[in-house]
């Protein structure tokens, strides 16, 4: 019997810590309810040492069983190290509950989107299994059908050899326009959550470690002051897909700019010297010049998101949002072709680069793809050789 619970007493505290998160919350409340002080008292640790020692259970049976178990958890609780220091219960890209260190937040909201994600070999091929897949753009329009989860990693090197614009403007957006919707995905998840958050705090609900933690990087990364999350949801909210792709297809020339097939970098975003880039080859000789690259699209379209709702330059672009957010139920309702006048500074052409972003969406019908929304199920059957 005395083997048995000692056995018990190892297993509860290898739980323990492999349930560290959850033990942490725990060693919290015990610590606001002053009960680690009395656990510090002298008769109290002889009377655990009492419970977890063999010779107490042979000398005075009494304690028994239900003493063991008693005192393993609260050396379990009391005593258990924290093998993941700042660890945490966190919400993945996905919206997956996982345990996971702070530092790694970034990294897990940057992991690869649910869906299927392909590495083109042909224009031709991808405009093909887009067809076979039933993905048509028409329908998107019409609402009738939703955009499938197929996530493009690179345009195709031989987009220019497609056989009509017509062709080569739907491969472009068919590839552009799941992943806007995934980041703008992303995005409204995280400004729900935000949403949840700050109402618990204003009706003095007490936040998890995890929440805390989530919360502190949000107001990190978009630069805004702690505690002022009106500011916060200003800099966290969606881009209409009209203006991304309209902007995306100037930007690249549909996607045949050596930049987009070179750098999978179809916004133009200038880079710091430092950082992975292309140099323009009419500013070959300034070092100083770099266009920003990345390892798949959805990287770059991140960073296109990240710098509309971060950067100086679009203090009046994300107002103009957040009062048109006051009135819209849905992205439709942020109108594209009022937004990018305000984004003027986003090229040297400034008035002109508007009207022609202006004209690029009204002529192709972008907007119509403003209230599309991705499948809510897996991405069907894609043929992922020579796609």
């Amino acid at each position: 019997m005395p083997k048995g619970i000692f056995k018990a007493v190892a297993i509860v505290q290898k739980f323990g810590r492999l349930g560290t998160a959850i033990f942490r919350d725990l060693k919290g409340f015990v610590e606001m309810a002053k009960i680690n002080d009395l656990l510090n008292t002298g008769w109290a640790r002889g009377l655990l040492a009492r419970f977890t020692t063999k010779a107490a259970f042979l000398r005075d049976p009494k304690y028994g069983v239900a003493g063991a178990i008693a005192g393993a958890v609260v050396l379990a609780i009391a005593f258990t190290p924290d093998p993941v220091p700042e660890s945490g219960l966190w919400y993945d890209a996905d919206g997956r509950l996982v345990v996971a260190r702070k530092v790694d937040i970034q990294k897990m909201e940057l992991q690869k989107p649910r869906g299927v994600t392909v590495v083109p070999g042909s224009a031709v091929k991808l405009y093909t299994d887009f067809r076979s897949i039933g993905y048509k753009l028409e329908n998107v329009r019409a609402g009738t059908e939703s955009v499938p989860r197929v996530f493009v990693k690179a345009i195709p090197q031989d987009i220019r050899g497609l056989s009509s614009v017509d062709r080569r403007k739907a491969v472009f957006i068919k590839t552009m326009l799941p992943l806007i919707l995934r980041v703008n995905e992303q995005l409204h998840q995280t400004r729900a959550r935000i949403k949840d958050l700050s109402v618990r705090v204003n009706k003095g609900s007490p936040l998890t470690a995890a929440d805390r933690d989530w919360l502190k990087i949000q107001y990190e990364r978009f630069n805004v002051t702690p505690g002022r999350a009106n500011v916060l949801l200003r800099r966290i909210d969606v881009v209409p897909p009209s203006l991304a792709l309209a902007q995306a297809a100037e930007e690249s020339g549909w996607g045949t700019s050596r930049f987009a097939l070179e750098g999978r970098a179809l916004f133009g975003q200038r880079g710091h010297v430092d950082s992975p880039g292309l140099v323009p080859e009419a500013h070959a000789g300034d070092s100083e010049i770099r266009v920003k690259s990345f390892t798949a699209l959805l990287d770059g379209v991140r960073s296109y998101a990240r710098n509309l709702n971060t950067h100086a330059a679009y203090a009046d672009f994300r107002k103009l949002r957040a009062r048109m957010r006051e009135t819209a139920r849905s992205p439709i309702g942020l109108n594209s072709m009022s937004l990018v006048e305000t984004l003027e500074s986003y090229s040297e052409r400034g008035a002109a680069y508007v009207e022609t972003i202006q004209s690029i969406i009204r002529v192709n019908n972008l907007r119509q793809l403003d209230g599309a929304r991705l499948s809510d199920n897996m991405a069907p059957a894609f043929d992922r050789q020579g796609a």
